[in-house]
């Protein structure tokens, strides 16, 4: 359901929904640009600093990571990126491995896979054509991994001359891949037979994909767009942490081995260990969106009056509702509360919206949105083990810029601790502070 702004709290629910800005419009309605919030630098946006590199990257590829809290507002920016690169007439393909894949249960060959999947489909969107020679390969090596009946499709293919015979080939590598899909998702019995034939045989799924790519960048340069496709990957940064260090650092090189430009997700915990340093062998120079600062930490205080991160928070709940739907000084404490987690605050403000409405008022009260708060506070703080709190207790007297303990890896997986600035220097989740003041975890100071 496309969003609009609320001017009523009837209007809240679609106007603070959890799912990421994607269309143009959406974007232009409802994005606040929010780089130097973020990182401390007006001229850090994320989206223009990428297509300024893909577009003096030359024939060089790009493989890069993108980094941040779940929930912070990547996969928003990965849509802008989207948008931005067909302006500039890239064969660009956007992936969620989060919702195409099982993402509590992946492995490199299917994100290979997944890629190749991508590729094939853009190509159809945009009518680019795939050689017959090339489907024949894709259609060989899928049917020697599983018995699948082409009968079918042969039948098809004596019916059909000329031109219209690749096709209908394209049209039989689809209904394989999407079969091979929905097995890779949901069967669990027959994903580990397949995966036992896949992976001895990762090379040849490369080779199938090097091929495609080849046969890309041939009719790009004849219709004289950018030589290279682009593919941006969402959702690994969601998948459990031994996964992703089995596909980013056991298998990173497979992915720098493609001749494409190559965004994928990851998991901001990682970046926290000792492995992130040998993942950036294969996939070097990551972007990272830290969250927006309400403090400002500098030479091992807090900035005295430091409002711009509040500001920006309140623009950005501006830009979706109309502030007088709050009461005097709600929104503030939700926004302070939550610390700079669009996430979190969107969550609250529904939450709190829908009381008001129980309650049949035109108004978010004070109440409304504490209630609110309550329950987020809850949650985060049934997220981590109370072996954990020295860790938290160092963070709060002060040693800000962390270190690549377990523990802090931990507490960034959960979201009790929250990374500012994209330099190493981090917070207590103001409701987790919070919580562990009121309840004397921290013992004497």
């Amino acid at each position: 359901m496309a969003q609009t702004r609320a001017t009523e709290l009837l209007q809240m629910q679609d106007a603070f929904s959890p799912y990421p800005l994607h269309t143009q419009e959406e974007i232009a309605n409802f994005y606040y640009e929010t780089a130097e919030a973020r990182t401390g630098d007006k001229y850090s946006d994320f989206v223009e600093s990428m297509v300024i590199q893909v577009l003096d990257s030359g024939n060089s590829a790009l493989h890069k990571l993108f980094i941040g809290h779940a929930g912070s507002g990547k996969t928003t920016e990965l849509f802008r990126l989207y948008q931005r690169l067909k302006e500039e007439n890239y064969f660009v393909c956007f992936g969620r491995c989060d919702i195409d894949l099982d993402s509590g249960d992946v492995e490199y060959t299917e994100v290979l896979f997944y890629i190749l999947d991508l590729l094939i489909h853009k190509a159809q969107e945009k009518s680019i054509y795939i050689k017959e020679s090339v489907l024949d390969d894709i259609i060989a090596y899928w049917t020697s991994i599983q018995e699948i009946d082409i009968s079918a499709y042969q039948q098809k293919e004596l019916d059909v001359e000329g031109g219209f015979k690749a096709g209908i080939k394209l049209m039989s590598v689809l209904e394989i891949m999407a079969g091979i899909k929905g097995i890779l998702k949901s069967s669990e019995e027959t994903k580990r037979q397949i995966r036992q034939c896949i992976n001895p045989r990762s090379s040849e799924l490369m080779s199938r994909i090097k091929e495609v790519i080849d046969n890309l960048e041939e009719e790009l340069q004849r219709k004289n767009y950018p030589k290279l496709p682009f593919i941006i990957l969402d959702g690994l940064d969601k998948i459990p942490l031994e996964q992703a260090r089995k596909i980013f650092k056991e298998n990173g090189s497979k992915f720098s081995e493609l001749p494409i430009h190559l965004l994928v997700t990851f998991p901001i915990a990682l970046t926290y260990t000792e492995e992130y340093r040998n993942i950036q062998i294969w996939l070097p120079n990551p972007e990272k969106l830290p969250m927006i600062k309400l403090k400002n930490w500098v030479n091992d205080h807090y900035e005295l009056e430091y409002t711009e991160g509040i500001e920006v928070m309140r623009k950005i709940v501006e830009k979706r509702a109309d502030l007088s739907l709050f009461e005097e000084n709600v929104l503030d404490l939700l926004i302070c509360q939550t610390g700079g987690y669009i996430r979190d605050l969107f969550r609250c403000i529904g939450k709190a919206a829908i009381r008001a409405r129980v309650r049949r008022v035109n108004t978010i009260s004070m109440e409304d949105a504490q209630l609110a708060l309550n329950t987020l506070e809850s949650d985060i703080n049934g997220c981590y083990s109370s072996d954990l709190i020295p860790a938290m207790k160092d963070i709060y007297m002060g040693h800000k810029h962390v270190n690549s303990s377990e523990e802090i890896t931990k507490l960034m997986q959960v979201g009790a601790v929250l990374e500012y600035n994209g330099t190493r220097w981090c917070d207590l989740h103001p409701l987790v502070e919070k919580w562990l003041l009121e309840h004397q975890k921290f013992g004497e100071n």
